[in-house]
């Protein structure tokens, strides 16, 4: 068993299942089927972790790594080096970037063979051809669950939330393409507003910013304080979410189902992001497309009905995929099934939702 926790018990009709983890709050989370007595492996030095997760993880029925890319791959070269690991392996939100160049695709290839210990990814986009063609994981090892909403909490109740705004409103660090953005508000001349982040951060995460050309109608902000997006969404008329092609993951998702949720029109660059996911809950533009955006831009700004109508879409969307509870409830349902063997059952613990 785990380490010493207060959830000793499930209720009648649940099963406990014990798990390592770096999500400190899956502890303790139940389903209906279920009840998580999970470990936190904290964030230590990635090395050092992987070490302690794998030791750990005799005791436990799984280990659940979420977003560490390298702690992940430390865990599965271990168990790769040592078959004597029995535990069920879940990565969670796993980023495998797309490999350029003869080296990084020999990389690649490389990071495949020990990812195979993986017994199921689970993932935030539907589109997983780039982990099978670069990386040869099956897709059946790949199980699709949508992303939270952010912040939901802090968010006006829905018969005051409005698609009405000031501006045309972008945000967000990974893979963000700024200049088809910058370009596309040149061409329409309506207001618009840039939250931007450290850019050394940005530029680790894929994303170049150059505001030396910035067009007058654009107001720029840095986001020093890491407040909230939602007083920025709140005023915005429209929330754009410029995304680069070829990120090899999904970025964009929290800005663009936090602006969902807040009823407001997304426009988005088509990808991993949308692909299988989004179809008249926002509108989608070809990526690096400054003058598609521009269109996009002007049409949702001009037409009331026609934005009230993507936002109000956007909006039940949003709120049947609820905040981390339920991302976290699926998560576990996920760990459960592969625990007692229905490996064929997972995809039925994910509620679709319209």
């Amino acid at each position: 068993m785990a380490d010493n926790h207060s959830h000793s018990r499930a209720p009648i009709g649940r099963k406990t299942i014990s798990l390592i983890s770096n999500l400190r709050r899956l502890d303790g989370v139940e389903t209906d089927q279920y009840q998580a007595m999970s470990t936190y492996i904290g964030d230590g030095p990635t090395l050092w972790n992987g070490v302690r997760l794998f030791i750990k993880a005799f005791r436990s029925d799984a280990v659940v790594v979420s977003s560490q890319t390298r702690l992940l791959l430390v865990f599965c070269v271990l168990q790769w080096l040592l078959p004597i690991q029995r535990c069920k392996v879940i990565g969670v939100d796993y980023i495998l970037p797309e490999p350029r160049g003869l080296k990084q695709k020999l990389v690649a290839r490389l990071k495949g063979m020990f990812l195979r210990k993986v017994d199921v990814f689970i993932l935030h986009f539907v589109d997983t051809s780039g982990y099978e063609r670069h990386y040869s994981i099956p897709r059946a090892r790949c199980v699709f669950v949508p992303f939270k909403v952010n912040s939901v909490d802090s968010m006006l109740p829905v018969d005051q939330l409005s698609s009405e705004g000031e501006y045309v409103f972008t945000a967000g660090r990974s893979f963000r393409d700024i200049p088809t953005f910058l370009s596309a508000m040149r061409q329409v001349g309506y207001p618009g507003f840039l939250l931007y982040e450290d850019t050394g951060l940005m530029k680790e995460a894929g994303t170049d910013l150059d505001l030396r050309h910035v067009p007058a109608n654009l107001k720029i902000e840095k986001n020093v304080g890491g407040k909230s997006w939602i007083e920025y969404i709140a005023r915005a008329k429209i929330v754009v979410v410029p995304l680069l092609p070829k990120s090899g993951y999904a970025p964009g998702l929290s800005l663009y189902l936090m602006a969902m949720a807040m009823k407001k029109c997304v426009i988005i660059t088509e990808g991993l992001s949308t692909r299988g996911i989004l179809t008249n809950q926002a509108i989608l533009v070809p990526p690096e497309d400054p003058i598609a955006l521009a269109e996009a831009i002007h049409r949702v700004w001009k037409d009331a009905e026609f934005r009230e109508r993507v936002a109000a879409a956007g909006q039940r969307y949003a709120s049947g995929l609820a905040g981390e509870a339920r991302l976290l409830g699926d998560i576990l349902n996920i760990c459960g099934r592969l625990v007692e063997g229905k490996e064929a059952e997972i995809a039925q613990t994910v509620i679709t939702r319209a």
